[in-house]
């Protein structure tokens, strides 16, 4: 009689050991090099074959033995919808760094913020644990502030300038592709919008709004706009500094790179390590994003690694 084939695992996606893991983790802060020269890089594609040649939903990269807790649909233009799977202790460190972002914002306890985004997106489902089952605490939880959210689609823009004039944020997260349509009906009114919000942040998964659209967009809307880079498939985060307008990485979560034409100073493609989704993997993850590493040194906080985008 014979037995059915196996399905193979693309290399790519076979996950690492908890044993490994860490070894990784401290190759990577040992010796770098050898790190990127022995660890095989994983893209979209190697995760959309893997779910395609196994059959699991989650692209082999759950490493329990139980079902996930919860998953979220990732944001991606690919051939099979990706998903994310997460347990509570991943959620709950990955809502500590949306926490950092917003600090890093000028968020503080009692602030209100309004949320211009999907449901699906990190800046919406870890901003409070009213949102998200399993999840103890949000940023918003943490932080001891009222977040109000407002869906992320772009013919909504109305009702987000509405809730903007109620409630009066310290700041608007808002999608870039939505932030043409708000400041188009905002401007619709007579009064600025510094008279209700003190800054805006444009989020975008895999890419930010251009340093030229954002100063436009600053002048017509007359408050400051920051940038907060999301890399979804890697549960990563990463804010825009106020004060040297670099975007600043924690080393306790992430490990970042640049492919081979990042190299010597050049511009390249983000590689991305999360330390904290060990059962949920992204290890040297190839990023849609372009970007320049930059050395340490920012006068809000000297040790953080940094990148120009």
């Amino acid at each position: 009689m014979n037995q059915p084939r196996r399905k193979s695992k693309p290399r790519s996606a076979v996950r690492f050991s908890a044993r490994d893991f860490r070894l990784l983790r401290a190759q990577a802060r040992r010796d770098p090099e050898k790190f990127a020269a022995t660890v095989p890089v994983v893209t979209l594609d190697d995760w959309v074959s893997a779910k395609i040649t196994s059959g699991d939903p989650y692209s082999l990269r759950w490493g329990k033995n139980t079902p996930p807790k919860i998953a979220f649909q990732l944001e991606y233009d690919t051939e099979v919808a990706l998903y994310i799977a997460c347990d509570p202790d991943v959620l709950n460190v990955y809502a500590q760094a949306l926490r950092r972002c917003w600090s890093s914002f000028g968020i503080r306890r009692g602030d209100r913020v309004v949320i211009f985004d999907y449901g699906t997106s990190p800046v919406s489902y870890l901003a409070s644990c009213s949102f998200t089952p399993y999840l103890a605490r949000g940023a918003a939880d943490i932080l001891g502030c009222l977040p109000i959210c407002n869906d992320g689609a772009a013919n909504l823009s109305q009702r987000a300038v509405e809730i903007v004039k109620f409630v009066c944020p310290r700041v608007l997260f808002l999608r870039t592709d939505c932030l043409h349509p708000f400041a188009t009906e905002f401007n619709k009114g007579s009064t600025p919008l510094s008279s209700y919000v003190g800054a805006l942040v444009a989020v975008e998964n895999e890419g930010v709004l251009a340093a030229a659209d954002r100063d436009a967009y600053q002048k017509n809307l007359g408050v400051p706009i920051y940038r907060l880079l999301r890399a979804d498939a890697a549960l990563f985060l990463a804010p825009e500094c106020a004060r040297c307008g670099l975007f600043h990485i924690w080393p306790d979560l992430y490990h970042v790179e640049l492919s081979e034409q990042g190299k010597h100073g050049r511009e390249g493609q983000l590689l991305i390590t999360n330390w904290f989704a060990e059962h949920c993997q992204a290890v040297r993850y190839l990023s849609q994003v372009q970007a320049v590493l930059e050395r340490p040194g920012c006068p809000a906080k000297a040790t953080d690694p940094r990148i120009g985008i």
